[in-house]
């Protein structure tokens, strides 16, 4: 489907963006975007809500927007599409792990007291960087892409440390009795 190159001021009226016909345009361009990037994989709450949110961006953005609103609402809608799925794969990987913890026949509070001990004290004997990188990625929900340009490394350097220190941890357990 070939899209015709709009300028947002094409979609100017009297100083005002013309949201409603903005929304008419663009609602099937941002859709199928939407559908190609999750497979029809979420809900269609979750659909309209990134929909939404892609004319609240670009109408509060309205004065910045120097390429075609096509390619702008295009950008936006992969970036918001990308942050549905991140929230998404965590809330599933919550999900799973409640499953399993109600999964188990009997809860032993004394085992999970020492897996906790066992990660806090491998933690503590982290470098600093590598307690940086975990609690930003998991605390605090942060890209990887965020945590490199806050510690000023590279993606793949925290990509890496991530890799290692989850492995090393997962040993520490398994070295010292936990699951």
């Amino acid at each position: 489907m070939e899209t015709k190159k709009h300028s947002i001021q094409e979609y100017q009226k009297d100083g005002e963006l013309d949201i409603d016909r903005l929304m008419d345009d663009l609602s099937q361009y941002i859709k199928t975007i939407i559908n190609n990037m999750t497979n029809n994989n979420i809900s269609y709450e979750d659909k309209e809500e990134i929909l939404s949110d892609v004319f609240f961006v670009i109408w509060k953005n309205k004065d910045k927007i120097d390429s075609t609103v096509e390619a702008y609402a295009s950008g936006i809608t992969k970036i918001l599409v990308k942050e549905k799925l991140r929230k998404r794969k965590i809330l599933e990987n919550i999900e799973d792990y409640e499953n399993l913890v109600s999964e188990k026949n009997s809860l032993n509070l004394e085992d999970d007291i020492h897996e906790c001990e066992c990660v806090s004290k491998c933690i503590k004997n982290l470098k600093e960087i590598d307690i940086l990188i975990l609690n930003y990625f998991y605390y605090h929900s942060k890209t990887t892409k965020e945590i490199a340009i806050m510690l000023n490394v590279s993606e793949i350097n925290v990509r890496c440390r991530l890799f290692r220190l989850r492995n090393k941890i997962r040993k520490e357990i398994s070295d010292k009795g936990g699951v």
